[in-house]
């Protein structure tokens, strides 16, 4: 059975008619040659490497439906964005539309009218009951930001754990994971949760050379404020400043904006209207800075990243990565910095592999490739 039409050479033209590129990278080659022959693929590629083209430009060479998990509303709202405005059909389904509006976007994914459909994993429930009553055919099944099976499956959003569960009801569509990280075990146990165990694995080095990563003790919350706004008051592009609570995210935006630099907070806290004005306005350059905790940044598409700061330590060095790897992905010279003091490890939420890397006076490249198994030359 042909799954996607016309292969690697319809895929090119897909990539330069609506995306706008002449020819794929080496790593989206790896990905797409097996995808397009009806294989299932990881793809573990970093943050800035198109990603999300593995999936979208498949979508538009296959005869039926692309559903994409997707972890956050914000990624949803910017990739669904971007497809529209490039001509493609694509809506999601979460929790921001009322009964009426998900039941219009439902219906236009069983009458054939999307190409691809974005859904958080919590609806995955009664979306496959619906497309299963439609008969409806998948072409492509596809996990964006897939280390969130691994990193929040087991407590925060247990869901994720029932992925390979949803995939045998939706009739084991080819399937597609990607992410910017994953260790080896997350990498086994992503496949063990997706039941793929013979999927094609391309995983490509961790290095981001352009990146400047380092740490720096301090000796208060003083001295850690006064760093960060060393830092982006004058940078020449955007900055991502994140921080472990909600409070603290509209304390330090609060302080920023009184000595004149262009901030905005984001957090879950907020509502979904001011959330997405914060996301407009950052990626249209209106807002310099963004005070964010972890709820802020996966696959937002923001190439002008010169510096993401850390108010203290992420709890991992997989969460860190994911985090720091938003800078720089334009290629540019960007730095990526943890504030840490001793204290930020009594909390007990802050794993050791992370806390050896922040108490590192050097080698911090080093750390992070030894950390993702990567030889270091």
């Amino acid at each position: 059975m042909v799954l996607f039409r016309g292969g690697l050479d319809a895929a090119r033209l897909v990539l330069e008619q609506h995306f706008g590129h002449s020819r794929f990278r080496i790593h989206q080659l790896k990905v797409l040659g097996p995808l397009l022959s009806g294989r299932n693929v990881l793809a573990v590629l970093p943050t800035g490497a198109g990603k999300s083209l593995c999936y979208q430009v498949p979508a538009l060479l296959g005869d039926g439906l692309t559903l994409v998990v997707s972890p956050l509303i914000s990624l949803m709202q910017d990739q669904v964005g971007a497809l529209r405005r490039r001509g493609i059909a694509a809506a999601y389904v979460n929790s921001q539309l009322d009964a009426k509006q998900r039941r219009v976007v439902l219906d236009a994914g069983v009458n054939g009218q999307l190409a691809l459909l974005y859904c958080a994993p919590e609806r995955l429930a009664s979306l496959t009951r619906r497309l299963r009553a439609a008969d409806t055919q998948l072409s492509l099944f596809a996990i964006d930001e897939a280390h969130c099976i691994s990193e929040w499956g087991n407590e925060f959003r247990p869901v994720y754990r029932r992925l390979g569960v949803f995939r045998s009801l939706l009739g084991r569509p080819p399937t597609i994971a990607l992410t910017g990280s994953a260790t080896p075990e997350a990498r086994a146990d992503i496949l063990r949760v997706l039941r793929i165990p013979d999927a094609e694995v391309v995983v490509t080095s961790f290095d981001r050379p352009n990146l400047r990563f380092l740490t720096t003790k301090v000796r208060d919350d003083r001295e850690r404020f006064a760093l960060i706004r060393a830092r982006v008051r004058d940078a020449a592009g955007a900055s991502l400043i994140y921080t472990p609570t909600r409070r603290l995210t509209e304390l330090v935006t609060r302080a920023l904006l009184r000595t004149s630099v262009r901030a905005a907070p984001y957090h879950a806290g907020l509502s979904t209207g001011i959330r997405r004005r914060v996301l407009r306005a950052f990626l249209s350059n209106q807002v310099n800075v963004i005070v964010a905790t972890s709820a802020f940044g996966m696959g937002i598409d923001k190439p002008d990243v010169r510096y993401v700061l850390h108010w203290g330590p992420p709890p991992t060095l997989e969460a860190y990565y994911q985090e720091a790897g938003r800078a720089g992905r334009d290629g540019r010279a960007s730095e990526c910095v943890i504030l840490w003091r001793r204290e930020d490890f009594d909390w007990g939420n802050v794993d050791p592999e992370m806390r050896r890397y922040v108490e590192a006076r050097r080698d911090w490249r080093r750390l992070l490739l030894e950390y993702f198994g990567e030889r270091v030359g």
